[in-house]
């Protein structure tokens, strides 16, 4: 279970007197709120493919939808939960260009270099092709080989089960032929026969698979009366499984030549994924965050004051830090007209607050509503499986501010990446 938290803690400026601005012992900011996004987050909390995980998937209601970027090139694609408790795209994918896939960001065990765009190659001279072509067309999508579908794995040493890699992003597979998040479990859970209605709902909102065509004899072929998409299973030595469906049939578990270009849809599945060994272990990354703050000084009119807002984080995972509040301003709580602005002009004698960049030439930058990284130093914490992330913070008065005690929440949050 991914453990992400985010705590809130309160930031506190009391006490105008005479123009000078007095933080009188003010104690570590309590009442924090702890969200886990390992057993709290949707879909609706993540912004990126890569984000997604199968808890993720499972915390999300069929029938939710959101549209995420895939970091690998910036495409963007909607993503629904469907009838058979998976999420799907519901978009072609269409990665293109000579792109390096990573563990990073793909689904892929080792590094695996995309082909070039070409609809030559295709052929029954070339099985094994490692072959993609993308036309331009952003609602069919890139057509891929089954060698490139498979990120180069799916090559004549496969000749039966599932390929280990494949061209999706992080976090997402190529369907496999049967059991979970495969089309025919899809097909299933939605009601999608083969006749001609099947055909229709498959093309329809919100499935939207789409007539693609295919890609054979370096030639693109049946736009607009045939769909095929490729999964990740091997059905001999020269085919592979995939769904295939015209007007008047659905079939989610045909098999054709490896060296035809189809279509690619992936999807996230559910829970945890059924293993081939009798006992497996799933270890899942962990992410906590304890965050305090330090601002227990006295401030006045002639300087900045300085802070500091400290996150704890433990890691087993690579992951961003950011910050942000719903009201960036600090404001006056017993005069709510009254506030010191968050902005990147913190001088003494204005009223501004804002976060330490350690940059002379822009010493600060403005709080906003949208978590944003800021630039912070790191410390290893009381073990060596903690880091101290440290982010300044600086507020100057002016004479001109009403007495009082401004405040507002910032919220540190760390993702996953």
């Amino acid at each position: 279970m991914l453990q992400i938290q985010k705590k809130k803690i309160k930031l506190l400026i009391p006490l105008l007197c005479s123009g000078v601005l007095v933080l009188s012992g003010l104690p570590v900011f309590g009442a924090l709120t702890t969200y886990a996004a390992g057993g709290m987050q949707t879909l609706a909390d993540i912004t990126t493919m890569q984000q997604m995980t199968q808890q993720i998937c499972s915390n999300s209601k069929v029938g939710d939808t959101k549209t995420l970027t895939d970091t690998r090139d910036n495409n963007t694609y909607s993503i629904r939960k469907h009838e058979d408790g998976n999420c799907w795209m519901t978009q072609n994918l269409r990665l293109t260009g000579e792109k390096t896939l990573t563990p990073a960001d793909s689904d892929v065990k080792s590094n695996y270099t995309l082909p070039a765009s070409s609809v030559s190659g295709f052929d029954s001279t070339n099985n094994y092709a490692n072959q993609m072509y993308y036309a331009g067309d952003e609602t069919n999508g890139a057509y891929y080989s089954w060698t490139a579908a498979t990120a180069g794995t799916g090559d004549a040493s496969l000749t039966k089960g599932e390929a280990p890699s494949s061209v999706c992003p992080k976090g997402w597979k190529l369907p496999p032929n049967s059991g979970r998040g495969s089309y025919a479990e899809f097909v299933a859970a939605t009601g999608i026969a083969n006749n001609a209605a099947g055909s229709t709902k498959i093309r329809s909102a919100p499935y939207n698979f789409s007539y693609a065509g295919f890609v054979y004899d370096n030639a693109l072929n049946n736009v607009g009366s045939n769909g095929y998409y490729w999964s990740r299973t091997a059905y001999s030595s020269d085919n592979a499984y995939n769904l295939v469906f015209d007007s008047s049939n659905v079939l989610p578990a045909s098999s054709h030549a490896r060296y035809d270009g189809f279509s690619v849809r992936c999807v996230a599945v559910s829970g945890r994924e059924s293993a081939d060994t009798d006992i497996a272990v799933s270890v899942e990354p962990i992410l906590t965050i304890d965050a305090v703050t330090d601002m227990h000084e006295i401030a006045n009119t002639a300087s900045v004051t300085t802070g500091t807002i400290d996150a704890t984080i433990s890691a087993n995972t690579n992951y961003k830090v950011l910050l942000s509040a719903a009201e960036p301003d600090l404001i006056n709580e017993t005069n709510p007209e009254a506030s010191i602005p968050a902005s990147a002009n913190v001088a003494a004698g204005t009223s501004a607050w804002g976060v330490a960049t350690g940059n002379t030439t822009t010493p600060y930058l403005a709080m906003t509503s949208n978590p944003t990284e800021y630039p912070n130093t790191t410390t290893v914490g009381r073990e060596t499986s903690q880091t101290v992330h440290k982010f300044g913070v600086g507020v100057s008065v002016s004479s001109l501010l009403p007495s009082g005690v401004y405040s507002t929440v910032i919220t540190v949050t760390a993702t996953a990446i």
